[in-house]
């Protein structure tokens, strides 16, 4: 018996010298780094942003935020406006913007905006008030946006039994030729549904976007094109 007290005493000698000359510095790892998000930013609002996070992460493996970046967030709406919030977050040199328009007392929509200032990694999205994809852009220019909503609505007025219904989601893409110059391409897709639209950078009073709207399983096609002052001319 008093050997083996003997031999745990040298034991917990031998762990005491051990800790003294390494330091604890096992002990005195700093704690992971955990978000403290500003009262004025609703939970809601992180969540729509975790969702989007997590879609861009499976989406655009290798170029969306990795896991782990602390994000710091802030409120950025405009003192007195009404029926519409802004928010602002920034990490790892990653920006995302979200806006949360109310559609509807009991019906929101977030729109949300993704740049990293080092990879020119930009994207734009909405998500329903489940957090649920509702529309995913990779690097297009807002005024294509407007463009594709403004010949959806032309063909689902003047096509309603062939038009693209209003439901789908849509995944928008930059398409431009890398080396193109003075030109830019953006294609859309929902389900069988393709739209392209074509136009060259010019002064905004100036600009003529050339679209074509397809559908691969009706075998539907509509071409034509939209001028600045929201002129529609259909090819035939």
């Amino acid at each position: 018996m008093e050997s083996r007290i003997r031999i745990l005493g040298i034991v917990l000698v031998a762990a005491l010298l051990l800790v003294i000359v390494t330091g604890c510095d096992w002990l005195r790892k700093s704690p992971t780094a955990t978000e403290t998000p500003p009262a004025d930013i609703p939970a809601e609002v992180l969540a729509a942003r975790e969702s989007a996070l997590a879609y861009l992460g499976y989406a655009y493996a290798g170029e969306a935020p990795l896991e782990g970046i602390t994000w710091a967030g802030r409120n950025t709406t405009p003192q007195g406006l009404v029926g519409v919030s802004y928010y602002e977050f920034s990490g790892n040199n990653w920006l995302m913007s979200i806006m949360v328009p109310v559609v509807a007392p009991d019906s929101v929509i977030y729109e949300l905006e993704l740049r990293n200032q080092d990879t020119g990694f930009r994207w734009m999205g909405k998500l329903d008030m489940s957090y649920a994809i509702l529309e995913s852009n990779l690097d297009v220019a807002a005024e294509a946006l407007t463009v594709r909503d403004t010949i959806l609505s032309h063909v689902r007025e003047n096509y309603a039994d062939q038009a693209p219904a209003e439901n789908l989601v849509w995944v928008g893409a930059r398409t431009t030729p890398e080396g193109s110059v003075g030109h830019e391409t953006c294609r859309f897709t929902a389900g069988d549904w393709t739209m392209t639209v074509d136009y060259d950078l010019v002064q905004p009073d100036q600009m003529v976007y050339q679209i074509e709207l397809h559908s691969s399983s009706t075998e539907f096609v509509w071409c034509g094109q939209l001028d600045a002052e929201g002129v529609i001319l259909e090819h035939r």
